[in-house]
C-alpha cells in the first residue's frame, strides 16, 4: 500500500551494504527452487522409466536433484540469517545513535518507554518478521514463478485457467493484510504507551509507595494492557481471516482444475502423464502462492513495526552542536541576550527576556523561589535546550558554533539532581571524552569532598555504585557529579543547587572551591535557592516571574526588608529557596 511502501524502500536499502551476500543468497535460492521444480517433471516421467525396467533411470535424477535443492536451501537461509542479522543490527545502531542526537525536549515529551519501545521492541519485532517471513516469501515467490512457466510449457490452457484464479487468491488476503498492518502500528503504539507507564512507575517507586499508590499504579498498568490484548485479540482475528480466506481460494482452484483437465484428457488434447505432472505442478504452485499468502502478514507486520522506526529516524532532530570552532585559548565569557524559553508553544514562558553577562573570574549566583525556571536557566546556559529566542554566547560566539566535545570540556555542570551510571567510582568521575589518570580523578574527588567517603569504602575508587547510583546517598552521589565536573578544569562551571545534599564539612569543602582562590580565572554560575550560599557570591540576581533582576550588592539578598526576602516569607520558605 502507498503507507507501506516507503518502509518497504528503507527495509531493502538497509541490504545494501550486504550487496555481496545477497548475490550469494540469490543463486542458492536459484539452485533451490530449479531443483525443486525439475522434481516432478521426472516423477511424471517414473511410469515410462519403470515400464521399460529403467528403475536406476528413474530413481536417480529425482534423489540427486532433491538432495542438491535441500543442500542449496539449507545453505540460502544460513546465509539469509547472518545478512538480516547483520542489516538489523545497523539499525538498532543508528536508531541508538538518534536517540543520543535528540533534542532532549523532544526525548522528554516523547516519553522514554516510548523511546526505549523504538530502540529495543519495534527493532527486534521488526527483526524477528523479517527472519521468519522476507527469506521464505522470495523462495516462494521463485519458486511460483517456475512453476507457473512449467505449468505453462506442459498445458497452456489448464495453465491460464490458473492464471485466471490468481486474482480471487491474491486480492482478498491482500485486503485483510492491510487491516492487519493497520492493527500491527497500534499494537506496537499501546505498548510502547504501556512501557511508558511502567518505567515512569518503576523510576518513582519511592514516590509511589509514600503515597500508598500502588493499586491504583497497577490498576493504571493493567488498563494499558486490557487495550493491548483487545488489539492483539482484533490483529489475531483478522490473522485467521486472511488464512481461511486463501485456504478457500485454493480449494475452488484445485476442484476446478480437475473437471476440466479430465475432459481434456478424454478428448486426448494431453495425455494422462502430463495431466498427472500438471497437478504436481499446480499442487506445488498452489502450495507456493499459500506460503506466500501466508507469510505475507509476518512482512506486513514487519513493515507496520518498521514504520515507527523510520518514521522516528525521519524526525530527527540535531541537538548536539555541530559548529567546528575549537580554539585553544577561551576566556569564558558567558553572556544571554534576551533569552526566552517555553516547553511548549502553548504554555507560558518559563524565561522572559533573561540577559546576564558573566565574566571570567566572577561568581554569579542567581537565586529564586521554587518553580521559577533556575534549573530551565541552567539547562539553556549547556546548550542542553535550544532558547525559544535570544542567544546564549560563550567568547561573542552561539554555544551551537563549537566543537560539541571541545564545548563539553569547555562548559561543565553539577545538576540539581545529578545522575550516575551502573559503573565504578571512578569510571563515573572520569565519565565522557578523554582519559584520566588515577591521581586526577583522586584529586578531583578530593576538591568536591568525595575522597573522604570514597577511600573508607572497601574497594575504594573501584566500588560500583549500581543503577543511577543507587548504592549511594544523595549526598555522595552529589559529591561524585561536582569530582566529574571539576576533573574538567572548565573555563565555565554552571553549578544547580550543588551543596543542597552534602554534609557539613563536604559543603565547606566545595563551597572553598567555589568562592576560593583554586578557581584561578573559572567563569561561575551558581544557580541556588539558598540565600546565604548565594551572598558570598561576587554578584546576585532575582530571578522571579521569569525576569532576571541583578542586586546592587549580594548583602541586599539578606537584608530582612529586602524584595526578596519579603518573598521567602510570603512562601514560608525560611531562609532556603528549592
Amino acid at each position: 500500500g502507498p503507507m507501506g511502501a516507503a518502509p518497504h524502500r528503507q527495509l531493502w536499502a538497509l541490504l545494501s551494504p550486504e550487496r555481496g551476500r545477497c548475490v550469494l543468497v540469490a543463486a542458492l535460492m536459484a539452485a533451490s527452487v530449479l531443483g525443486g521444480v525439475a522434481v516432478p517433471y521426472f516423477t511424471g516421467r517414473v511410469t515410462d522409466w519403470v515400464a521399460n525396467e529403467d528403475e536406476v533411470g528413474a530413481a536417480l535424477p529425482m534423489a540427486l536433484l532433491g538432495l542438491g535443492s535441500a543442500i542449496a536451501e539449507f545453505t540460502c537461509d544460513v546465509a539469509y540469517a547472518g545478512t538480516s542479522s547483520g542489516a538489523l543490527g545497523r539499525l538498532q545502531r543508528r536508531v541508538f545513535a538518534t536517540v543520543l542526537r535528540r533534542d532532549i525536549s523532544s526525548l522528554q515529551g516523547t516519553g522514554t518507554g516510548a523511546v526505549t519501545a523504538r530502540v529495543t521492541g519495534d527493532v527486534e519485532a521488526t527483526h524477528a518478521a523479517l527472519a521468519e517471513a522476507l527469506s521464505p516469501l522470495l523462495w516462494y515467490l521463485a519458486r511460483g514463478l517456475c512453476l507457473l512457466l512449467s505449468m505453462a510449457w506442459v498445458s497452456p490452457r489448464l495453465a491460464f485457467i490458473t492464471l485466471l484464479a490468481l486474482p480471487g487468491l491474491l486480492l482478498l488476503p491482500r485486503a485483510v493484510g492491510k487491516v492487519q498492518q493497520r492493527l500491527s502500528r497500534q499494537v506496537q503504539d499501546a505498548w510502547a504507551g504501556a512501557t511508558k507507564v511502567a518505567m515512569e512507575t518503576f523510576q518513582a517507586m519511592a514516590t509511589v509507595r509514600s503515597f500508598a499508590y500502588e493499586a491504583e499504579a497497577a490498576k493504571r498498568y493493567q488498563q494499558r494492557l486490557q487495550h493491548v490484548y483487545q488489539l492483539e485479540g482484533k490483529e489475531a482475528a483478522t490473522y485467521a481471516a486472511n488464512l481461511w480466506a486463501s485456504g478457500f481460494s485454493a480449494l475452488a482452484l484445485k476442484l476446478g482444475l480437475l473437471c476440466y483437465g479430465g475432459q481434456l484428457v478424454a478428448t486426448g488434447a494431453i495425455t494422462t502423464g502430463d495431466l498427472v505432472t500438471f497437478l504436481i505442478y499446480q499442487m506445488a504452485f498452489t502450495e507456493a502462492v499459500e506460503a506466500m499468502l501466508h507469510y505475507y502478514p509476518n512482512m506486513n507486520k514487519a513493515v507496520g513495526s518498521s514504520e515507527k522506526i523510520f518514521e522516528f529516524l525521519e524526525q530527527e532532530e540535531q541537538a548536539a552542536p555541530v559548529g567546528t570552532l575549537a580554539p585553544d585559548v577561551l576566556q569564558g565569557h558567558l553572556r544571554l541576550e534576551e533569552v526566552w524559553f517555553s516547553y511548549s508553544e502553548h504554555q507560558e514562558p518559563v524565561l522572559k527576556g533573561v540577559s546576564l553577562d558573566l565574566h571570567p573570574g566572577e561568581v554569579l549566583a542567581v537565586v529564586a523561589l521554587p518553580g521559577s525556571g533556575k534549573s530551565t536557566l541552567a539547562s539553556l546556559v549547556l546548550g542542553l535546550r535550544p532558547p525559544s529566542a535570544g542567544r546564549v554566547l560563550l567568547d561573542g560566539h552561539p554555544l551551537s558554533a563549537y566543537q560539541h566535545h571541545y564545548l563539553r570540556s569547555q562548559v561543565a555542570a553539577v545538576l540539581q539532581e545529578p545522575v550516575l551510571f551502573s559503573r565504578s567510582l571512578h569510571a563515573n568521575i572520569a565519565y565522557g571524552a578523554g582519559s584520566w589518570h588515577q591521581e586526577q580523578v583522586v584529586m578531583a574527588a578530593s576538591r568536591a569532598g568525595a575522597h573522604p567517603f570514597i577511600s573508607l569504602l572497601p574497594r575504594g575508587y573501584d566500588t560500583e555504585v549500581g543503577e543511577l547510583g543507587g548504592q549511594l546517598s544523595g549526598g555522595q552521589r552529589q559529591g561524585v557529579a561536582i569530582a566529574r565536573a571539576l576533573l574538567r578544569d572548565p573555563c565555565v562551571l554552571v553549578l544547580d543547587e550543588p551543596t543542597s545534599a552534602l554534609d557539613a564539612e563536604s559543603q565547606l569543602q566545595v563551597e572553598q572551591e567555589i568562592f576560593g582562590a583554586s578557581r584561578a580565572g573559572r567563569a561561575v554560575l551558581l544557580v541556588t535557592g539558598q540565600a546565604a550560599l548565594a551572598a558570598r557570591a561576587q554578584r546576585v540576581a532575582v530571578l522571579e516571574g521569569g525576569r532576571l533582576h541583578e542586586l546592587e550588592s549580594p548583602r541586599e539578598l539578606l537584608r530582612p526588608s529586602s524584595h526578596f526576602q519579603l518573598l521567602l516569607q510570603g512562601r514560608g520558605q525560611g531562609g532556603t529557596v528549592g
